[in-house]
């Protein structure tokens, strides 16, 4: 789906790159260009338990019962 609006874009304009160098521009302009997003508390998404502990429906649903030690 990356090449629906670079094809939305060129239709538009008639220019195969003119979408990637208007989003050129527009991401130079934009003033938190590099800064990462805060993507909430760090855990181990391996962790069969941890998921158990945090997500406990979607755990159940995509990796089975409870694992026990």
């Amino acid at each position: 789906m990356n090449y629906v609006a670079a094809g939305a874009f060129e239709r538009l304009t008639g220019d195969p790159d003119a979408f990637y160098d208007a989003w050129d521009e527009y991401r130079s302009d934009d003033e938190h260009v590099g800064e990462e997003a805060d993507m909430g508390e760090d855990f181990d998404f391996d962790d069969a338990e941890e998921m158990h502990r945090r997500l406990p429906r979607l755990a159940r649903l995509c990796l089975g019962p409870i694992p026990y030690r």
